[in-house]
């Protein structure tokens, strides 16, 4: 009796963990197994509903609205998702948050103190995970700071690239540990480089900055891949800000 019980102990957290999804959050990235995680499974229970369907729950007062929908494509060594000669990897990609009344305490994946709205991740044809990414709602910019210290204390000083893309210049932060790689991406001062705006445009843009605002995008990459994923098309969205290397 002793054996069954101890053996139930170590199996019912495995099960749990198995049967992790999308729409039942709270996706721990520290602990996240890259040998035993189910991207297809993980992602096959996202909601279906349409928009039109989310409004009317939203109208009804529903108290918590949990909404998804997700996407997955094949896709090539270049991140070319048409058209394809040679298939190279999967994408999973959720397209659709509802965010009305949710429970606070409710968020689809966390690392330490970062809270993510969005996951999304790339595996190859026999569903191996090779990348993970978590995007952050808009948080304080004294959150990241808080977790770029954490990261440091566990895994040493990241190496650190600025980037300017679009109005403004972010930075990408990158630490080693075991066989990954973690980069975070958050959104840093506006530079206007790439963009043509006139004044009012720039003083709303300014305003918003004021806030003292920002939100970050977390990678957890295999090592032996990160470059590969560094020389793709940036067509795919939740890639748009990942290092690229030419």
């Amino acid at each position: 009796m002793k054996k069954i019980f101890l053996t139930l102990i170590i199996i019912l957290p495995l099960l749990a963990s198995c049967q992790s999804s999308l729409e039942d959050g709270n996706l721990d990235f520290e602990k996240l197994n890259f040998a035993t995680f189910n991207s297809k499974k993980y992602y096959s229970k996202s909601l279906k509903a349409e928009w039109a369907d989310y409004h009317k729950m939203r109208k009804s007062s529903q108290k918590e609205i949990y909404f998804f929908q997700a996407d997955a494509d094949t896709i090539d060594v270049d991140g070319n998702d048409f058209r394809l000669v040679e298939p190279y990897a999967i994408t999973y990609r959720q397209t659709g948050v509802g965010r009305s009344n949710w429970n606070k305490e409710y968020c689809v994946g966390f690392f330490k103190n970062l809270k993510f709205d969005e996951v999304n991740a790339i595996t190859d044809l026999k569903n191996n995970l090779l990348i993970i990414s978590g995007t952050t709602d808009s948080i304080k910019t004294e959150t990241i700071e808080k977790f770029s210290t954490e990261l440091t204390k566990l895994y040493g000083n990241p190496t650190l690239t600025n980037v300017s893309a679009g109005m403004s210049s972010y930075d990408i932060k990158k630490w080693n540990f075991e066989d990954k790689i973690i980069a975070l991406v958050s959104d840093g001062k506006l530079d206007y480089k790439n963009v043509i705006l006139n004044e009012d445009e720039k003083k709303y843009i300014k305003e918003i900055e004021s806030r003292n605002h920002t939100s970050a995008t977390l990678f957890i990459c295999r090592n032996e891949y990160y470059d590969v994923f560094s020389k793709m098309s940036r067509s795919t969205g939740f890639m748009t800000k990942f290092e690229k290397k030419d």
